[in-house]
């Protein structure tokens, strides 16, 4: 039998899962993968751009997915990418002219979504939620980080 911590965490994640399923959902009825939905939500909101390293490291996304992601939006003229002054290897990217209109018709719906669909939480709220994920991260990336850690001492 589960305790209250399991159960209580289990809530937690199936809630996060429903996320993930309306936002697929979303990203599908724009005829976009859930990873390139994302970065164009990024660079909708950040007009600066980003690396591709940038993105999937903060998006915890897998790198080939994101490549793959990136290569599909530049053929399709949504994404350019530029090159940073001081590395000529790493490179910006950005929304281009068309990829900023179908952002708006894509992305820019779904954030007026999310303002309409959380706009009834006031600031207080949301910051307990934001500090309780910070918080559980950090706890559970400790975790993680011993076992791994005594997994590897053992086999040694």
């Amino acid at each position: 039998m589960k305790n209250s911590i399991n159960q209580k965490w289990e809530m937690i994640c199936k809630s996060m899962n429903e996320f993930d399923i309306e936002y697929h959902k979303l990203a599908n009825l724009y005829n976009l993968s859930d990873s390139s939905f994302w970065i164009l939500y990024d660079l909708y909101e950040n007009e600066d751009g980003c690396t591709q390293k940038e993105f999937y490291t903060e998006w915890s996304l897998n790198k080939q997915t994101i490549n793959s992601s990136v290569k599909y939006l530049i053929n399709k003229g949504y994404v350019a990418l530029q090159c940073l002054d001081d590395n000529k290897k790493s490179k910006k990217l950005r929304l281009t002219e068309k990829g900023r209109e179908m952002s708006k018709n894509t992305v820019g719906k779904v954030m007026e979504l999310e303002e309409k669909a959380f706009g009834n939480i006031d600031e207080n709220e949301m910051n307990m939620v934001i500090n309780f994920f910070e918080k559980q991260v950090e706890s559970f990336k400790n975790q993680v980080d011993e076992i791994i850690k005594n997994e590897e001492d053992k086999n040694k």
